[in-house]
């Protein structure tokens, strides 16, 4: 990652969002065909944002300090959805909370808010999966693309994880421990979902659930 400026780090992020949410925008559109649904996708995108910017917060808060290089990085995939107004509107809206406020915590307070992302997202993650879990299970060939079940979900998986990978050097002191800490909650939110409803289907590489 050394061999890139920051810029590099933004542009290389910003393609892998962009890949994610093609991706995303065409399994919806898909899945309004086979479902006949009146589906708006832009509830997935905005899922997917939410999903995204809570993996991200964990990373940056990894190493106890969330500066302003990563409170920038992240508010660029805020572009359909904010998990900050979806936070504040489950609690009622009685509590102000903005990626500022969230840097100028103390520590342990950071620490805790890391802590209740994953039960704060997993709502998000099982309405967020399902559209794409049905495209899934659905179709094994689309577009003359060939796909086994969990295809579609490895390559949002991938972008999530090279974003988030990207995000753990845009200070110049990303760790091995912070990427994964970032793969694992997203194989944990989304993987795990997933594996729920394509219960007893290959997963795609061979793997089936056990």
């Amino acid at each position: 990652m050394e061999n890139f400026d920051r810029q590099d780090i933004l542009d290389k992020a910003a393609q892998a969002y962009d890949h994610a949410e093609k991706t995303i925008m065409a399994m919806d559109n898909v899945f309004q065909h086979i479902s006949g649904a009146n589906y708006d996708p832009a509830l997935t995108l905005a899922q997917f944002d939410m999903i995204l910017q809570g993996v991200l917060l964990s990373v940056a808060c990894a190493d106890g300090v969330f500066d302003e290089l990563e409170q920038d990085f992240i508010k660029q995939f805020a572009m359909h959805g904010d998990l900050l107004n979806y936070i504040k509107a489950d609690m009622g809206g009685e509590t102000e909370i903005t990626w500022d406020l969230i840097a100028n915590l103390p520590e342990d307070l950071v620490s805790t808010l890391v802590e209740v992302l994953p039960r704060v997202l997993d709502d998000q993650c099982s309405s967020f999966i399902y559209p794409l879990a049905a495209v899934d299970f659905s179709y094994s060939q689309y577009g003359g693309v060939t796909t086994t079940p969990g295809d579609f979900l490895k390559s949002i998986e991938g972008d999530m994880i090279q974003i988030a990978g990207l995000l753990a050097f845009v200070d110049s002191e990303g760790t091995d421990d912070e990427i994964c800490a970032a793969v694992e909650m997203i194989y944990e939110l989304e993987g795990r979902h997933w594996r729920d409803l394509l219960s007893g289907r290959a997963l795609g590489s061979g793997q089936e659930k056990a």
